[in-house]
Formats: structure tokens, C-alpha cells, sequence
């Protein structure tokens, strides 16, 4: 189905049209796939205390400075990490990441970011130096809720609108002209995420479609962007007049999900939007944080067999721009970063579809080690100090980043086996 049009991770800076409220149709471009990541886990040894990786409340509690029987520690998920509990702003991690979701197939990481004050916002600039060095890309979903409350706890919903504007207006001050921030049609992308259904109310923390109107209205006065909503069944609101493009979340499955492939497709015939969005994913398991209080909910991952239905799906519906909803969420447990339970599995299902979706060959399974072998190396390194090893690790990645993996492999194997010595 070659006449569908496709997009590129275009470098080119803004153009702005303060007039467009849609999306122009995309020619000459390619597919991208990116993964929503969470950059808000600590440790003790790096930013202090278990930030993420503990729970206290309802239902059993976990305790990370706890070893249980087996020498893991006691976090909030149902999956363990293959690299073991670990700090977000570890650059060692950050590569690790990026390196795999790279083999992966994956071009870039959108991350959960809940406004100018946050965490989020402080540990974004480092993932985005590290994407520009690896060539990989980043993106930002922004969170309605953030603008009603976390750090700014508005009173009325016009100050919950202004600071949607403020907000936005920094993300493309700010991080969008870095060219390791993710384009479609050559514009930034922001992605967002409300869970709510919007009303007069203040407490009901999600925008409304006429709200969103004013918002973006305002922000395109001196800024361009791609804006790609979310689309719940539970939600009445309708994003698709407003908004740039309009993607599936993780409660739109069965009829639901029929309804809005249906609908992107009718937008992407009348010429409305250039391609149609998707959102796949492997599972949920929120038992870990027992359902934030509330009880867990588990979508069974069958085995693998759940995340290649979704894929599969998202296929057959020609779509150009997918989200895989998580890298490491690991308190719902929707991760599909390298675990000891499934280890590199899901990330091989991904290289064999996201290949199907770009019309390429898949990579060998086997390069999903090599950034585990470099990022264990970079680990032992701490402790030795060679600055002329470091140098080799660093040829290593260089190598891995221009396709080079067999030379990739055999540095950072020879680094690991001088610092084993």
C-alpha cells in the first residue's frame, strides 16, 4: 500500500503558520517508531533514596533496600531488570537504553513529562545530549494534569489553560530546536496523555476539545508543532478537529479500537491528516504498586502473544507513527526493556516488526547484547578508572552507531575481558 504517505525524522527548523490548526498530508518520508520511557527511578548511589522503585500503600508494600531470597531487591513490579535496579540520570543507563532501543529497531524514546518544575523536565536535557551523540531522538508527551496540579495546583481552569501555554511555548523554546528532538513534517512533535473527561470543574484535570483550541491557537502564534492526542473509549471529547493527528490508548482495544482505526482512516482519505497513528504494547501488570491503591489490573501478556496481536493490528491498519507504550514502566509492568523474566524477547519481536513497518530487514537478535556488555563494562570501569578503556568503549558505541556491529562486539568484548583480568 505504497500510496499511503510516510514521515521522516526531518532536521529542518520551523516554519511557523500561526493559521493551521491540522495537519498537512507528508510526502517523501519514512516510518518511526518510538517507545514512551521513564526517566523518574533512583537509587540511593545516585540521586538518594528509591524514587519509583518502592511502594507504600495500600496492599503489600515493597522495600528496594530489601534483598529477598533470591538477592533481588524488593521493588514495586512484577519484572526485574536484566541490569538490576538502576538510577534514570546514570548516563551508563541513559547509553544502555538508547544503544538497545536502537537494535531494536526503535528510533527514539517520548517521555512522560509533567511540567517546567519537574524531575522529568531537570533529566530531559541529558537524554537529549545523549540521543544528538547517539543519533537517536526524543519527544515530549505532555500530561494535562501537571497544568491542573503537581506543581502548580491551579484554581480555575483559565490558569490551568495558561499554563498549558507557558508550558508548550517552553517545550519548543527550549528542547524542539535541538536536532535530536523528533520532527514529523518537519514540525515538533509533543504527544499528549489526559486521562479525564474535561468539564467545568477545576478537579477534573483533562483539557476539553474547545480548550485545546485556545491552547494551541496561542502557542501557533509564534511556534509550530505536530500535536498528536490521545483517544480513550471512556472519553466523550473529540480531538480530531483540533489536533494534529489522534492515537489509540492503552484502554482502546475491541470495538473501540475498530471505531478508531475506522476514523483515522475516513481523516486520512479526506485528506485531514498524512498518516495514521498507533500504540502498541505487551501487557499491563500494576501489581507491583497494587494498582496505585486501588487493586491490580492485569492485561495477561499471553506469552509474547499480546504484543504481536497489537502489532499486528497496527499493520494492517497502514500505520506510519507507532508508540510503544512502555520501555520501562515498571510499576504498571508494561515494559518491554530487557528483564530477567523475559529477557531480550520482546525487543526481538520489535526488531522483526518495526523492520515489516519500514519495509527493511531485520537486524540479527544478537546486537541486543552488545550494549549489555558495553554498559557492564562502563560500570566495572567506575571502579578501575582507565581512561584508555573508557576511549575504547567510546569506539565501541561510535562503531554500533554506524552499523558496524561485529567491530562494536569485539572492542567492548575485548574491554571486558581486560577488566576482568
Amino acid at each position: 500500500m505504497r500510496w499511503l504517505t510516510i514521515l521522516t525524522l526531518a532536521l529542518g527548523g520551523c516554519v511557523v503558520d500561526s493559521s493551521r490548526q491540522s495537519s498537512r498530508p507528508s510526502s517523501n518520508q519514512r516510518p518511526v517508531v518510538i517507545a514512551h520511557y521513564f526517566n523518574w527511578f533512583q537509587t540511593p548511589d545516585g540521586r538518594g533514596g528509591w524514587g519509583n522503585w518502592e511502594w507504600k500503600g495500600k496492599g503489600p508494600n515493597h522495600d528496594p533496600a530489601r534483598l529477598l531470597p533470591d538477592g533481588r531487591r524488593d521493588i514495586a513490579s512484577v519484572y526485574y531488570p536484566l541490569i538490576g535496579v538502576y538510577d534514570s540520570a546514570d548516563p551508563a543507563v541513559i547509553e544502555y537504553h538508547m544503544l538497545t532501543a536502537m537494535a531494536a529497531g526503535i528510533d527514539g524514546f517520548v517521555l512522560d513529562w509533567y511540567g517546567i518544575p519537574s524531575d522529568e523536565e531537570k533529566g530531559f536535557a541529558p537524554l537529549l545530549a545523549t540521543a544528538q551523540r547517539l543519533g537517536f531522538k526524543m519527544v515530549i508527551c505532555f500530561e494535562d494534569k501537571a497544568m491542573f496540579g503537581y506543581h502548580y495546583h491551579a484554581r480555575t481552569r483559565e490558569e490551568a489553560v495558561a499554563n498549558a501555554i507557558r508550558n508548550l511555548t517552553y517545550i519548543l523554546d527550549t528542547h524542539a530546536t535541538s536536532p535530536a528532538y523528533l520532527r514529523l513534517d518537519g514540525r515538533p512533535v509533543i504527544v499528549n496523555f489526559s486521562w479525564s473527561e474535561p468539564s467545568a470543574s477545576v478537579n477534573d484535570q483533562g483539557f476539553s476539545a474547545a480548550e485545546y483550541q485556545r491552547i494551541l491557537s496561542a502557542v501557533r502564534q509564534t511556534h509550530d508543532l505536530y500535536f498528536v492526542h490521545d483517544y480513550h473509549c471512556h472519553l466523550r471529547e473529540n480531538y480530531w478537529p483540533v489536533c494534529d493527528n489522534v492515537y489509540p490508548w492503552l484502554d482502546a482495544k475491541g470495538d473501540c479500537l475498530n471505531r478508531f482505526y475506522a476514523t483515522a482512516r475516513e481523516q486520512l482519505r479526506a485528506g485531514r491528516i498524512g498518516l495514521i497513528a498507533s500504540l502498541v504494547f505487551p501487557g499491563f501488570d500494576n501489581t507491583g504498586v497494587w494498582g496505585w491503591g486501588d487493586g491490580p489490573y492485569i492485561t495477561p501478556r499471553e506469552n509474547g502473544n499480546y504484543y504481536k496481536r497489537s502489532w499486528e493490528q497496527a499493520l494492517t491498519n497502514h500505520t506510519q507513527f507507532v508508540q510503544i507504550a512502555t520501555w520501562n514502566d515498571f510499576g504498571e509492568g508494561a515494559t518491554i526493556e530487557p528483564t530477567r523474566e523475559y529477557g531480550f524477547s520482546y525487543l526481538r519481536q520489535t526488531q522483526q516488526f518495526a523492520a515489516q513497518l519500514k519495509g527493511g530487514r531485520s537486524l540479527p537478535g544478537d546486537i541486543l547484547e552488545i550494549p549489555l556488555t558495553i554498559y557492564r563494562c562502563r560500570v566495572t570501569l567506575r571502579q578501575q578508572l582507565s581512561a584508555k578503556l573508557s576511549h575504547e568503549l567510546d569506539h565501541a558505541v561510535e562503531a554500533f552507531c554506524h552499523g558496524h556491529y561485529h567491530r562494536a562486539a569485539a572492542i567492548a568484548q575485548q574491554v571486558h575481558d581486560e577488566t576482568h583480568r
